[in-house]
């Protein structure tokens, strides 16, 4: 599996036997949502548009998953939001196969998308990695897999001895306890297989026992930065999940103790990790140190603190979490 950071997102390019696109929370119609509290501006609807464009021309991905927030209010849908959605949803598909995972702010969704394209609230499995918008608990098909979130719009705020800071968007990498797939749900609930519809089953090449980003030197192309999971070549087959409220289910990776030199924490990763993903727009963002310290979902109240590690959008690690509280300006 490969993880590219592509920073003029932010977003991210997961690459395994299909290249799959992931952008999180557009927000589409925010200014209308800012305009009703007295802050006025032009929309921007259109540059965040073409700067999709551009990641998908970039990247020339197999699938566009939206991974949530697509749209900006709730309940109801804006007149901002009815003018600019088909056009938007439109032309990536017209670049793309296109996927949506629904989030809080999507309510009135689907009757923008075709059939096939709408993905169940609880997270699916796609090509072997597991998507959901974070603002729900789990399916818990999807334990013991990488899981790639949004919801959470994570930035991180930086300052050095001399007064300059950084405030950018970042990832927040994390070990998910086991219990957040279990609260609320008894034993009985978790599936035993694969109930997806229209599915189709290709050979592939599992990941094999290797840390999520694998130690060594970082490379580094224009504003995308890579990083790999190799793994040998597996007998088994996989299944990857064309549409449809199901999830295809597999076993869950096991990962041993990194070689030396690895990065902090490589020796944690272990189970089900989580990688919140930063917003796609421009306007939203919210402190990596205060969605540790103030969870309000979830995957954010089951997270391992010990384990989070923090990468800035082209894919910069920037260190542990207890290295950004060294730096909090509060």
């Amino acid at each position: 599996m490969n993880l590219e950071f592509i920073e003029s997102g932010p977003a991210l390019l997961v690459s395994n036997t299909k290249d799959v696109l992931v952008l999180s929370d557009l927000h589409l119609g925010i200014e209308s949502d800012l305009a009703r509290h007295g802050i006025h501006f032009k929309s921007r609807s259109r540059q965040r548009q073409q700067k999709a464009i551009q990641c998908i021309r970039e990247t020339n991905p197999d699938i566009v998953l939206l991974l949530g927030d697509v749209k900006h209010s709730i309940p109801q849908t804006t007149w901002q939001e009815y003018r600019e959605l088909p056009d938007l949803l439109s032309s990536l598909r017209g670049l793309s196969r296109l996927m949506v995972m629904p989030g809080n702010h999507d309510p009135g969704i689907e009757r923008f998308l075709n059939e096939g394209e709408l993905l169940p609230k609880e997270g699916a499995l796609v090509d072997g990695t597991g998507y959901l918008h974070g603002h729900t608990y789990p399916d818990p098909s999807l334990q013991g897999h990488l899981l790639i979130c949004g919801h959470h719009h994570p930035l991180v705020c930086l300052m050095d001895d001399v007064g300059c800071s950084l405030r950018a968007p970042a990832y927040l990498f994390a070990q998910i306890r086991d219990e957040c797939f279990t609260r609320g749900k008894g034993p009985d609930s978790v599936p035993t297989g694969c109930d997806t519809v229209d599915c189709d089953t290709v050979d592939c090449e599992q990941p094999g026992p290797q840390s999520l980003f694998s130690g060594g030197k970082k490379k580094n192309k224009g504003t995308r930065r890579k990083k790999k999971i190799p793994g040998p070549a597996s007998a088994e087959t996989d299944t990857f999940c064309e549409t449809g409220p199901g999830l295809s289910v597999h076993e869950g990776m096991s990962w041993p103790e990194p070689p030396e030199g690895t990065m902090p924490g490589e020796h944690q990763r272990s189970g089900t990790r989580v990688l919140f993903m930063p917003a796609f727009n421009e306007l939203s963002g919210f402190d990596v140190l205060k969605i540790v310290r103030s969870p309000t979902s979830p995957l954010s109240r089951y997270m391992d603190r010990l384990s989070c590690e923090i990468y800035l959008a082209d894919g910069t690690y920037i260190g542990p979490l207890s290295a950004v509280e060294e730096h909090d300006i509060g």
